[in-house]
């Protein structure tokens, strides 16, 4: 004898109450657990209203097609197609810089600035007192690059 197949499937039902109960537990435990983000949060906000900027930030994302098209509009005149160009062009000279390079050369700037800050400036120097800084190790450490650096940079560059 074979069984009748189920035709009546009853699901259990949660109460609305319970579900509700679920929820602000969710929403309690996330909220304690981003306490610090959402206090920032807070914060953010209040600084935008106090300065007046959320207002603007709102409409503009209400608004946002609209505020692209105008946008748009005005990068089309011709006044701003050179400035257009050249932010192209910028773009593309930045991603051909060594930024490790750069950013050695840009600590050893600021080593130099530093020392020239906190030296006197009252103080000359002879032809004598050059010849004898030469013998300085840094000194010549930093002139021989600054040498090579010249060197380099007077080369005919090969395309």
């Amino acid at each position: 004898m074979m069984s009748n197949p189920i035709t009546n499937i009853k699901r259990m039902e949660i109460p609305e109450e319970t579900i509700k109960e679920r929820n602000l537990d969710d929403v309690a435990r996330a909220v304690s657990e981003n306490k610090e983000a959402i206090l920032k949060g807070i914060e953010l906000l209040a600084t935008l209203n106090k300065s007046d900027t959320l207002d603007t930030v709102n409409a503009l994302v209400k608004h946002k097609e609209d505020a692209l098209e105008n946008v748009m509009g005005e990068l089309n005149k011709p006044q701003y197609s050179g400035t257009l160009e050249n932010l192209s062009k910028l773009f593309l000279f930045i991603g051909e810089l060594k930024v490790d390079e750069i950013q050695y050369f840009a600590d050893r700037l600021n080593s130099g600035m530093e020392v020239a800050s906190t030296s006197e400036d009252s103080v000359k120097t002879s032809y004598v007192d050059l010849l004898k800084a030469l013998k300085d190790p840094e000194i010549n450490r930093s002139i021989t690059m600054l040498l090579h650096f010249l060197r380099g940079m007077g080369r005919e560059q090969k395309t």
